[in-house]
């Protein structure tokens, strides 16, 4: 396990603007373009 993970339970309600920014960053990496809206709902 990589020593950058960390792990957080929330309600969705409950993320930060930056929470939603890592969470897009993360599925953007894992998974890459999936098709015209690139994790773009994780945004925002």
């Amino acid at each position: 396990m990589s020593a950058g993970v960390r792990w957080k339970i929330s309600w969705e309600n409950d993320l930060e603007p930056s929470d939603h920014a890592e969470l897009s960053n993360f599925f953007r990496a894992t998974y890459g373009p999936t098709g015209e809206f690139n994790a773009k709902p994780f945004e925002t």
